[in-house]
């Protein structure tokens, strides 16, 4: 029977292991770029600008309405009335129909806007407009793209902060289960043993902890690119291989393929072509319809007694006076312009600030690869020399674990200065607007 359990616990996990998908980063950000919501959301106002263009655009082409219309009398209308005969000289009673049983109706309606300054405004901002949501989309997708590198670098970062847990972990078992034979051959001390299992009692705490941040990590991977949470995921990524530091970059190349600066001088644009369309309600508008008509009537299923007409007409609407409503409108517009321009002043003092920020964080944080690295060369040599010392009854078990815990801590140090690294690397790609979407590894 326990033959029977164990075998099923081995085929469940072997059966998960080959469930799991494994995602590189390249998987991860087509991901994200198809199944982010934020990303969604950034595509449906593409589709909202090229609606409001063509909106626009169809207010200067002609428009025809052709309405058709049957009515059904239930009721005969007959008028009589006398007049003389005539022939006869005499008065007769005579009548004639007012209505019909069926009446038909057709009436079509071609207009056209022959001049109105808002028409080509219209147009005009419309297209400023899809400019404008098309820079605001890449400003999103980059966002998104640099936030899901890091989530997935993060991940990584964590997953390796779990496996030093694990190696302390067993370590720490290892070297218990050899005090122990030692103390039961009378070669070490209860006390030694003693320290040895609480080492190793305080290590496990520490695995859960890092396995349950590995997790949290993975969950939030997750989210962003829209993969069930109950899916086993495993990453295939390196934490060793990152970038070279970037160049310098000069504002003005910045401001050149920033997205989202871009954006603010479209909507400057826009604000401004605004100011030209509120002006344009104070211009008179002239418009051109040709109207055709026809009717028809009879006591039978048949067009009879019909009648049609043509009729040519135009049209001139001059405004005259608002009550200061179009006024208040253009100072509306004014100000939104100005609005406008004080945000890129801003912006232009932020982004340069932002650079010089991230290329500290990235000076540093690649000073302190170099730094690590050595530091956690010499740990790991202190501990093996440690290891082999604890063996001899040289130094005791609490010199070990102070030995383990600051080689843990150097591993620890040297993968997060490189998640430090590239968590900065990415910012200065989305702060130049050029993240890419392709792995460096």
């Amino acid at each position: 029977m326990r033959f029977q359990i164990l075998f099923i616990l081995v085929l469940f996990f072997m059966v998960s292991a080959l469930s799991a998908v494994e995602y590189d980063l390249d998987s991860i950000i087509k991901l994200a770029e198809h199944k982010n919501k934020d990303i969604q959301l950034a595509r449906a106002e593409l589709k909202t600008a090229s609606a409001l263009k063509l909106e626009a655009i169809s207010s200067a082409l002609p428009n025809l309405e052709v309405n058709a219309g049957y009515n059904r009398n239930f009721q005969e209308n007959i008028f009589y009335f006398e007049a003389p005969d005539f022939q006869t000289g005499q008065i007769r009673t005579q009548s004639f129909k007012t209505s019909f049983r069926n009446e038909y109706s057709l009436n079509a309606v071609l207009s056209q806007t022959i001049f109105s300054f808002d028409v080509g405004t219209a147009i005009q901002a419309a297209s400023y407009y899809k400019k404008y949501t098309n820079y605001q989309f890449d400003t999103q997708r980059q966002m998104v793209i640099a936030e899901v590198k890091k989530a997935f670098y993060q991940a990584l970062l964590t997953q390796k902060i779990f496996e030093v847990a694990q190696e302390s972990e067993g370590s720490a078992k290892d070297n218990y289960e050899n005090i122990n034979l030692r103390f039961e051959a009378g070669a070490a001390s209860e006390f030694d043993k003693l320290q040895a299992e609480v080492r190793w009692q305080n290590a496990i705490p520490n695995t859960m902890r890092a396995k349950r941040n590995r997790d949290i990590a993975l969950n939030n991977l997750k989210a962003l690119v829209e993969i069930p949470i109950s899916e086993e995921m495993h990453l295939d990524g390196s934490l060793e291989n990152y970038p070279p530091m970037p160049e310098d970059i000069s504002f003005k190349n910045v401001a050149e393929q920033r997205p989202d600066y871009l954006a603010l001088q479209w909507e400057r644009k826009l604000q401004e072509k605004n100011v030209a369309v509120q002006y344009g309600n104070f211009l008179p508008s002239l418009k051109g319809n040709l109207t055709y008509t026809y009717t028809a009537a009879s006591d039978r299923f048949k067009l009879e007694r019909d009648n049609d007409n043509v009729i040519l007409g135009i049209s001139l609407n001059i405004p005259i006076f608002s009550g200061g409503f179009n006024i208040a409108q253009v100072r509306k517009a004014r100000a939104e312009v100005d609005k406008v321009k004080t945000r890129i002043d801003k912006a232009d003092d932020n982004i340069q600030i932002e650079l010089q920020n991230i290329m500290l964080r990235i000076r540093e944080a690649n000073q302190r690869i170099m730094a690590t690295r050595k530091s956690g060369n010499v740990a790991e040599r202190t501990f093996e020399l440690a290891q082999s010392q604890a063996e001899s009854g040289l130094i005791t078990q609490v010199e070990l674990k102070e030995n383990r815990v600051a080689l843990d801590q150097a591993k620890i140090n040297y993968y997060t200065a490189i998640y430090d690294y590239l968590e900065a690397y990415f910012d200065w790609e989305r702060a130049t607007g050029n993240v890419t979407t392709t792995s460096f590894n």
